[in-house]
């Protein structure tokens, strides 16, 4: 599913949240607010890493996530990036793209669409870690 299509889809689907773009500092990609119930993308981002960056932002909003900024905040970001990888990449797809790429994450995420960011997220979880 392309972002824009993400984005209306929750219209319907999630009406007490809020997504919106915003110029977000430093090297945020996006934040979560559990208090208003928003979600900001930074609009300066291709698409692709805006829908992976809304997938990860919306895993935080479906386990209602305080923060980050605390042990307890790192252990919730763990978890974050593992079920956004798990929720973007089919394991069949990630085989093949390895096997057609010879492992090369550049190739490969272009193919599934995703970030490298999220291809390492797998590879963290197919090695335990």
């Amino acid at each position: 599913m392309t972002y824009g299509r993400l984005r209306r889809m929750l219209y319907t689907a999630a009406p007490s949240l809020t997504v919106a773009s915003a110029i977000l500092p430093d090297d945020l990609a996006g934040v979560y607010d559990d208090e208003t119930e928003t979600i900001l993308i930074d609009r300066r981002m291709t698409w692709r890493r805006k829908r992976c960056t809304l997938v990860h932002e919306l895993v935080h909003w479906m386990h209602r996530d305080p923060g980050c900024g605390s042990v307890y905040g790192t252990a919730r970001e763990r978890r974050c990036r593992r079920e956004t990888a798990l929720l973007l990449v089919d394991p069949v797809e990630l085989a093949t793209a390895e096997r057609m790429y010879d492992g090369d994450m550049w190739l490969m995420g272009d193919a599934l669409e995703v970030t490298t960011d999220i291809l390492e997220d797998w590879r963290r979880i197919l090695h335990g870690e």
